[in-house]
Formats: C-alpha cells, structure tokens, sequence
C-alpha cells in the first residue's frame, strides 16, 4: 500500500462516520453551511454557536439547517470531521513535498501542517483536531485523536518501518493530543501564533518520541 493510498483510505473512513443526512446532502449546500458555521465558531466559539446563527451567517432557512444538522450538535460534529479530512490533505501534501528523512521528521511535519491550518482555516483554532463533543456511545476507533494517530501509524509504517502496533499507536495519540493543546495555546491570541510555543511543541515531541525508540538523529 502507498503512502497515498493511506491518506485516501483515511479519508474515505472520515466519510462513513458522518451521519445519515449529512451523508445524503447536496455538497455544495452542506459547505456552505459548514463554512457558515466555522465562521461563527471563530468570532463567538463553539460553545455559542446554534443552528438559528448558522442559519443567519449562510442567509438560509432554519429548516435548511435542520434538514442535514438535526442540532447544533451534528454542526460541530460534521466540521470536527471537516477539520480531520483537511489536516490530513495538508499533512500529505507537507509529507510529499518536504520528503523527510526519519520517522520523526515526519512527525514534526505533522506540527508544521497544523500550524498552517490554524494560520488558513477560518476556525480552526476552535474546531481543532480533538472532539468537540463527548459521546459515551462513541467507538474508541472513531475519536479523531486516534483516527489521526491511525493514519500516521499507517505512513510511518509504509514510509520508514515503523512497527504497526499498539503501542506506537498509544504513543501517537498522545503525541497528537499534546501537540494539538499545544498549537491551540499558540494560537489563543490570534495573530500567526506564538513561536515560542510552536518551537517547544516541537521540542517536547521530539523528546517524548525518541525517549521510547532509537532514533539516529542529524548532528545540531
């Protein structure tokens, strides 16, 4: 399997978990409201936004709205799974572009891709890469975190030998839940984000990475 065949697998799986009538939509209705309501979730955050000011902001009907999102809920759900679809395109086209030489690289590749979509995706910030609402119900395979970490397992594993377990599985989860607190702190203020903290999530990931397997680093 080819490292674009990972990502495109991926995605096809981000589909499927999406609700019945998102998945019977007209797509360019359905983006335009998700762009609605990314746009209201960046000026007054996720815990505001309701399908009456989704409606307002797309300059459709409330019915509109609920005949593909029966609540405000399945809004910040669909674009949690938007923001999953679109990081991983950034991330596989950083990855092809930049070619990096370990398995660690690759994962700070990772933190670069997120940093362009909080500096690009209106939103972003807010919707993040982690799940904007608890489910008990919810298969432990769907949360993004570990739907995120499944892919870069795969790429890791096709692309530098990494082994496909469950620990490395684990251990990138966590690296992808540290690196998203992270980026979004970075971000809180606005602006382009805090290079500090963009340098240090860098850091930490590296040391938290190579703490667990030997890694031949480049020489400083």
């Amino acid at each position: 399997m080819s490292v674009n065949n990972v990502f495109e697998d991926t995605r096809a799986d981000a589909v499927q978990v999406r609700n019945e009538p998102i998945q019977a939509r007209s797509s360019d209705r359905i983006a335009a409201l998700l762009d609605a309501a990314a746009a209201v979730v960046d000026e007054v955050g996720i815990e505001r936004l309701t399908t009456a000011l989704v409606a307002e902001r797309a300059e459709a009907s409330i019915g509109t709205v609920y005949r593909y999102f029966p609540d405000r809920i399945a809004v910040l759900s669909a674009l949690g799974t938007r923001s999953v679809e679109r990081f991983l395109r950034q991330f596989e086209a950083d990855i092809i572009e930049q070619k990096p030489a370990t398995w660690v690289d690759a994962m700070l590749v990772s933190i670069g891709s997120s940093v362009a979509m909080h500096r690009s995706e209106v939103g972003f910030t807010s919707i993040r890469l982690g799940d904007l609402v608890s489910s008990p119900e919810t298969d432990v395979s769907r949360v993004k975190s570990r739907r995120i970490a499944q892919t870069l397992r795969d790429v890791l594993v096709e692309s530098y030998g990494m082994p496909q377990d469950d620990v490395l599985l684990t251990r990138l989860e966590i690296a992808v839940t540290m690196i998203d607190a992270l980026l979004v702190r970075a971000f809180l203020i606005g602006g382009t984000g805090d290079e500090t903290i963009i340098s240090e999530c860098k850091q930490i990931l590296r040391v938290y990475l190579t703490s667990h397997y030997e890694v031949d680093q480049p020489d400083a």
